[in-house]
């Protein structure tokens, strides 16, 4: 669990966003499965779909499950692609996408399942008590860029937006050799509110997603020879049919 998970859920209910330092996460599981969860970032597909190929490379996995809060269960669910709105996403809005699915060993890790408990105890600090215990939708994102020697790339081309979600939660995974990359936060009329550059592995944010707007600045590799990355998990929650569905 997150320590002082009670400080965080009244930063999400005041100012619709609470940012977590990695220090203050405890998660169940142990060293050698943190090492291997960490390794899944270097061995995931290309996205196909982000450009700026001539600066680096995004990879990604993407896969939506069935999560049941009362007995954590998790259920992977069929395959399906990723359809954003060109109003939610001006660069790639209307696209069907396609990505690489997440496998057993990633998504069974006791790591990554401690951490997706962990978000939705943070989430049911907004959430009225009735639907504390019923089914929900959970969207998982994976995501490692890489920049070319001496190269600056658009992290998030798509500018200041919304993915849609109800309630987001963006775990940073480590960077290495990347100048730059400060995550923003601002309200609807797109007025900054917030700004961090993630430094520590598991830095986080937590934030409602479709009553704001999020982007990161353009990365720069420092080193002239060597290739730079920044990794993230991005895990989000909803609830198809009812008020706390995808803002597609």
């Amino acid at each position: 669990m997150i320590v002082l998970t009670r400080e965080v859920g009244e930063s999400l209910r005041r100012d619709k966003y609470a940012n977590v330092q990695g220090a203050d996460f405890n998660l169940y599981g142990h060293f050698a499965d943190f090492v291997r969860l960490t390794k899944s970032w270097e061995n995931m597909e290309p996205d196909s779909y982000y450009g700026q190929a001539e600066a680096g490379m995004r990879y990604r996995r993407y896969s939506d499950f069935e999560y049941n809060p009362k007995t954590r269960e998790l259920k992977q669910l069929e395959h399906r692609a990723y359809v954003q709105s060109k109003e939610n996403n001006a660069y790639v809005g209307g696209v069907v996408r396609h990505f690489q699915d997440f496998s057993d060993e990633v998504i069974t890790s006791p790591v990554m399942r401690s951490l997706i408990d962990t978000d939705f105890e943070v989430y049911k600090s907004v959430l009225p008590e009735e639907l504390h215990d019923e089914i929900w939708q959970c969207q998982i994102h994976q995501i490692r860029i890489e920049i070319k020697p001496g190269k600056q790339l658009e992290i998030t081309p798509e500018g200041i937006h919304c993915d849609g979600y109800p309630f987001s939660g963006v775990h940073f995974w480590g960077r290495n050799n990347v100048e730059g990359a400060e995550s923003r936060l601002y309200d609807i009329h797109e007025h900054q509110l917030a700004s961090t550059t993630y430094q520590e592995i598991l830095d986080t944010t937590y934030f409602l997603d479709r009553d704001m707007r999020h982007y990161v600045t353009p990365a720069r590799n420092t080193h002239s020879h060597a290739m730079a990355y920044r990794q993230i998990l991005a895990i989000s929650f909803s609830r198809p049919g009812t008020a706390f569905d995808i803002v597609r």
